[in-house]
C-alpha cells in the first residue's frame, strides 16, 4: 500500500508559492479528503480538511512525487562515474513498475547527466534516492531517448527538482506534448495508476534539437546529442560523452532481449540509423574497443556485441523473409516458414517472433510494389 506523508496542518509549510501555478493538481489521496468535507457540518472543521488537501496537492507538485521507494533494480557502477539500471527485459507491468528500459546517470565535472527520465514519476523518485548514494552533485542535464512513455513518464519529478536542461529531438518532443503524453497516461492508468498520480507533461520544457547539438563544448562535461535516425520509432536521441568513451544508443541498441518492430517502425531504418550512429562513434570515439555502451534495453555491453545482437539479427531475419518471398511463401504462413531459433534463448522471443516477421515481410511487399520512379528507369 502506498505511504503518504500526512503533515500536520497546523505547520504553516507556506509551499504555494513554490508551486508552479499552472500545474493544478488533484489525486485520489486529495480528492478522497475534499469528499469527506463535504460531509462534516462543522465549518472550522471543513475548512482544515480542505486546507490539508490543498496544502498536500501544493507539496506533491514541489516534490514531483510524494510516497514509497520502490523496488526497482539496484544500481550498478559500470565505470567511474557511471551509475546504471537495467530495466526489465519484458514489457511495462505493475511488477516491474513500468521500468522496462535503462536509467542511467553520468557524473561530470559540474553536475550530473541523466539519460531517460524514468518510466513515471515514482521510478524516478526512486532512481534519484539510490543515485544520492553514489555522488552529491546535482543532476544538472537530462536527455529523453524517444517517444515513448519510459523515456519521458519521469520528467515532472526532474522538472521539480529544479533541473531545467531538459533535451529531446523536435519531432519526439512535438508528439509528446501533442499526443504522446495522454496516450502513455491511459496506458499506464491501467496497470498501476498510483504510478501516475502525480505525473505532468513536461514536453514544453523540452529543449529541443533536429540533427545534432553538443552541450558543454569544448569543456570536460562535453555531451553529443544526435539524432541517428529512425527504426524503432521515427526519431531518437542517442548520446556520446567523449570523456568517458561512452555511448547511449537508445533503442537502435538491444543485447539480451530481443528488438522488437512496433507499429510505425521500420526495420530498413533502424540498419540505416544503426549504420550511422557507428560512423559517428569511429569518428569520435577514443578508442572503439574500449567503449561503453548503454543500449536501450538490455545490460552495458561493447559495441561489437550491440552489433552482433540488434543488427545482425535484423539481416539474418530479412534474409529469411526475402527467402519465404521468393519461394512464394504467403504472409499467414511466414512465421512457420521461418527458422528463428537460433533466438529463441533471448527474451521477448515468443511475443515479438511473429510481429518482427510479418513487419519485415510486409515492408519487402511494399517496397516491391511501390512504382519506380523516374531516376529508376
Amino acid at each position: 500500500m502506498k505511504t503518504r506523508w500526512l503533515l500536520p496542518l497546523s505547520l504553516g509549510l507556506g509551499i504555494s508559492s513554490l508551486a508552479p501555478a499552472a500545474w493544478s493538481f488533484e489525486d485520489s489521496w486529495s480528492t478522497s479528503f475534499k469528499h469527506y468535507a463535504q460531509q462534516i457540518t462543522d465549518p472550522a472543521l471543513r475548512s482544515s480538511i480542505e486546507h490539508y488537501a490543498q496544502e498536500y496537492e501544493r507539496l506533491v507538485v514541489q516534490q514531483g512525487y510524494i510516497g514509497n521507494v520502490l523496488t526497482i533494480p539496484a544500481i550498478e557502477r559500470v565505470a567511474d562515474g557511471v551509475f546504471f539500471v537495467k530495466g526489465a527485459l519484458m514489457w511495462g507491468t505493475l511488477e516491474n513498475f513500468g521500468l522496462n528500459n535503462n536509467i542511467t546517470a553520468v557524473e561530470l565535472d559540474s553536475g550530473v547527466f541523466v539519460y531517460n527520465t524514468g518510466s513515471n514519476p515514482a521510478v524516478a523518485y526512486s532512481f534519484h534516492q539510490k543515485l544520492k548514494r553514489h555522488t552529491s552533485k546535482p543532476v544538472k542535464w537530462l536527455a529523453a531517448e524517444n517517444y515513448q512513455s519510459h523515456a519521458n513518464l519521469g520528467g515532472s519529478y526532474w522538472y521539480a527538482q529544479g533541473v531545467r536542461e531538459l533535451y529531446s529531438q523536435t519531432q519526439a518532443a512535438k508528439y509528446w506534448t501533442e499526443e504522446g503524453y495522454e496516450r502513455a497516461v491511459q496506458r499506464v492508468r491501467q496497470y498501476g495508476p498510483f504510478l501516475i498520480e502525480s505525473v505532468r507533461n513536461v514536453g514544453q520544457h523540452y529543449k529541443t534539437f533536429d540533427e545534432h547539438k553538443i552541450l558543454n563544448p569544448n569543456t570536460a562535461d562535453e555531451i553529443h546529442l544526435i539524432n541517428f535516425g529512425g527504426g524503432h520509432t521515427p526519431t531518437m536521441t542517442g548520446a556520446f560523452i567523449p570523456s568517458k568513451n561512452l555511448l547511449f544508443t537508445g533503442d537502435l541498441g538491444f543485447v539480451e532481449r530481443i528488438p522488437g518492430l512496433l507499429h510505425g517502425s521500420s526495420y530498413s531504418e533502424w540498419l540505416q540509423s544503426f549504420d550511422a550512429m557507428q560512423r559517428y562513434v569511429e569518428q569520435h570515439s577514443s578508442d572503439m574497443d574500449s567503449l561503453l555502451v548503454i543500449p536501450g534495453h538490455g545490460g552495458a555491453t561493447n559495441f561489437a556485441q550491440l552489433r552482433h545482437e540488434t543488427y545482425d539479427y535484423f539481416l539474418d531475419l530479412e534474409a529469411q523473409v526475402k527467402r519465404a518471398i521468393a519461394q512464394g511463401v504467403v504472409r499467414d504462413k511466414l512465421t512457420e516458414s521461418l527458422d528463428m531459433s537460433a533466438y529463441q534463448h533471448r527474451p521477448m522471443y515468443d511475443q515479438l517472433r511473429e510481429r518482427n516477421a510479418l513487419s519485415v515481410y510486409d515492408e519487402l511487399m511494399s517496397a516491391k510494389k511501390a512504382p519506380r520512379s523516374l531516376s529508376d528507369k
